[in-house]
Order: structure tokens, then sequence, then C-alpha cells
């Protein structure tokens, strides 16, 4: 009787040991990945400021990164193409941790811009952001220069831009 209790002993040690150690690593690669648990939220206040300065697009920059917002008043079109304007001196752009709702492509027509094309879907939660970007550098030196819709219907419109940050001048 002994030996059972002591081998069943050994046993619950040894799953504990391995189970502590699935945590472990769980938790490591949480804190050594953080952007997977990324996301951003509007505010109430952030809603509003959109719907009263009739935006189409609004984003806001920190935590080194880019958020882009889509209106809750804009019909979700076919895809935007989205061009972020930054100096390329104080800023470096991550287009491969980007993250997004929906699809997307980027390309980089010039040393100081990059173009992402999102293709947000017709589920896209309108509270999230679309597009969220990091990059590191100066927070003043980035922002959201062009945003251009692809209707449904084959048109183009050039969607309004909002920015969201406290720090800019061009929000107000």
């Amino acid at each position: 009787m002994d030996k059972k209790i002591f081998f069943w002993s050994i046993k619950q040690n040894i799953a504990i040991i391995i189970g502590a150690a699935c945590i472990a690593l769980g938790i490591f690669f949480i804190v050594k990945n953080p952007n997977m648990l990324m996301a951003s939220v509007l505010s109430l206040q952030e809603k509003t400021f959109i719907a009263a300065k009739w935006r189409d697009i609004a984003y806001k920059t920190n935590s080194w990164y880019v958020d882009v917002f889509m209106s809750v008043n804009l019909e979700t079109p076919k895809n935007i193409d989205l061009t972020i304007s930054f100096n390329k001196d104080t800023v470096t752009i991550d287009t491969k941790n980007l993250s997004w709702q929906g699809t997307r492509t980027v390309k980089n027509p010039d040393e100081n811009s990059v173009v992402i094309q999102s293709m947000p879907g017709q589920t896209v939660d309108k509270s999230q952001s679309i597009i969220l970007l990091p990059f590191t550098g100066e927070i003043k030196d980035i922002l959201l220069s062009e945003a251009v819709a692809n209707l449904n219907d084959g048109s183009q419109k050039n969607l309004s831009i909002g920015s969201l940050n406290t720090i800019t001048t061009h929000s107000k």
C-alpha cells in the first residue's frame, strides 16, 4: 500500500511541475510578445469628437502606435488607402508587426511615407482600430496625411481625417 501512495505522490508532483512549466512558458511568451494582446478602443469622448467634427477617419499616436479608426457614420467601403507620413530621420515604421481588422496590403512609395490599403469587410468593429501600426521615434513626427475610400459602387471618396492627439494643434 505504501508503494502505491509513494508512486501516486511522485506522479502528482511531476504533473504539478510540468503544469507550472507550461504556465511559466505561456507567461514568458506573452511578456515577450505584448502586441498580441493589444487592441485600441475609442473612448466615448473620442467617438463624440469624431461625430461632432464630421470626420470619416480619425487617428491617434500614443504608446508608439498609430491607431486608425472609422467613424460609425461612414458606410464601410470596399477598401481604404491610408497614407501615413513621417520624418525618416526621427521615426521608424514597423510594418511587419502591423495589426488590423480585415485584410491589408502595405506599400512604401517613398522613404517618408507608407501606404496601407485596408479592406475592413462588412463586420468591422468601428469602436476598435482598423489599423494598429507600431513605430519608434517622435510622436509629433508621424501623421495620417491622406485617406481615400474605394466604395462598393466603384467610385472613390477622399475621407476627412481627424486627429485624436492632444499634442497636435490640427485636431481642434
